[in-house]
């Protein structure tokens, strides 16, 4: 039991659509063994099907005993984005007073949060790391244990193999779209997880079970890994140990531990603490041709012809993700994010090179990481740009992107 007063741990259930999320929530409950959880249930409908089979399947498995264990639905939204603050803020009654069930202001042991199948992580965990204009943040009332994904082996392995290891060249598709697909948004929940379930493994063989575990940790080798099947997982590797460390937990992903090993100083990335970090092999990156590299420029894309070449598309690619600077907009930042067969481009920010050519800041402005990478005549102004991938052919990748630059600026 938790000494009362303390911060009751969080633990963030997330997975894609028919993963097993509830299923294996279901199956921590009947684990609870007399302490006392409280459960927060998203769903995007306006009736919350999962909170009503959690609640369901507690009553038939006799886990609602007495102690009525309270479940919370949060629908017609998202908690990582539409629904944040209310989802914030039933986190925060339950940390402060506690609910049904117990004594007043007796603590909960543990908060169990399952996300809708489309939730990011991230825009969870920001909760607890973001403060408001008062210097709070959720971390003073309850602290975030781990962030779990739960992925269906064999739904992964398909998607997988359709978008990245068997697809030719010429499919890449969606220059310019904001909307993430299906394998984006699995490779997101996977990017920021601190354990991925992976489910139903039961249904695929042993082979294809080494092939899914080898492409999840090519996405995000620092994340632990545990096969369940039909959402069978302990409550000692689920709830009982912290995982969740605000300063490596959302620099997981490969992408990002590749810019930041890049980064001359310490600065901050997407939210998260740049660190030093090198590049790490394992034998399921060698037996399954899973590499990545980086590609840097001191010189601009033509736009034009980087979409072309983005349309012809990267044999093998599972993601790519950095910073470009065109030749048609100078001083806009572009951010590239291209996963399987789907690609954007997006505006992120300006460059401090340009906010300084254009008067709205000085040279002494510019933070230390900034300086650091600051190489005249342009500044801040580079190409950065990390690809990930399953037998890709390196030295063919950068001498297109080397097409792509243009020599006179």
């Amino acid at each position: 039991m938790r000494v009362v007063g303390s911060r009751p741990p969080v633990t963030v259930l997330c997975g894609f659509l028919g993963a097993g999320k509830t299923t294996v929530l279901n199956h921590l409950l009947t684990q609870s063994e007399g302490a006392r959880w409280a459960l927060i249930v998203n769903d995007v409908g306006a009736i919350n099907i999962d909170a009503r089979l959690v609640a369901q399947g507690m009553l038939a498995s006799g886990v609602d005993d007495g102690r009525k264990q309270p479940v919370i639905e949060l629908g017609n939204g998202c908690v990582c984005c539409s629904i944040k603050d209310e989802l914030a803020e039933s986190l925060a009654e339950l940390a402060l007073t506690g609910r049904s069930g117990g004594p007043s202001g007796e603590p909960f042991d543990h908060i169990i949060v399952e996300t809708t199948g489309v939730a990011e992580p991230r825009g969870v965990a920001q909760l607890f790391l973001q403060r408001n204009p008062f210097g709070r943040s959720l971390a003073d009332l309850a602290s975030l244990s781990s962030l779990v994904t739960v992925v269906d082996a064999a739904h992964f392995l398909s998607l997988w193999n359709s978008r990245v290891a068997k697809h030719p060249p010429g499919e890449l598709e969606s220059v310019g779209e904001t909307k993430k697909d299906l394998f984006d948004l699995m490779l997101v929940q996977i990017e920021s997880a601190d354990l991925v379930l992976v489910n139903k493994c039961d249904l695929v063989s042993a082979d294809e079970l080494e092939a899914v575990h080898a492409a999840i940790e090519g996405v995000n080798g620092r994340a632990e890994r545990h096969s369940v099947e039909r959402g069978q997982v302990s409550r000692e590797v689920c709830l009982d140990r912290q995982l969740f460390d605000p300063r490596a937990s959302l620099s997981g992903a490969r992408w990002i531990q590749r810019l930041n090993a890049l980064a001359p100083q310490p600065g901050k990335f997407s939210g998260a603490t740049v660190f030093k970090s090198g590049r790490t092999t394992s034998s399921f990156s060698a037996k399954y041709g899973l590499s990545s590299f980086v590609y840097q420029a001191r010189l601009p894309f033509s736009r034009v012809r980087f979409e072309s070449l983005l349309r012809n598309g990267f044999p093998g690619l599972v993601r790519a993700k950095g910073f470009c600077w065109w030749r048609e907009s100078p001083d806009e930042m572009g951010f590239l994010s291209i996963a399987g067969r789907r690609a954007k481009v997006d505006t992120l920010n300006y460059w401090w090179a340009a906010l300084v050519e254009n008067g709205k800041a000085s040279l002494e402005d510019r933070p230390e990481m900034i300086r650091a990478l600051w190489v005249e005549p342009h500044g801040d102004r580079r190409q950065e740009l990390v690809f990930i991938g399953q037998s890709m052919d390196e030295a063919a990748i950068r001498a297109s992107l080397d097409h792509c630059l243009v020599t006179s600026v």
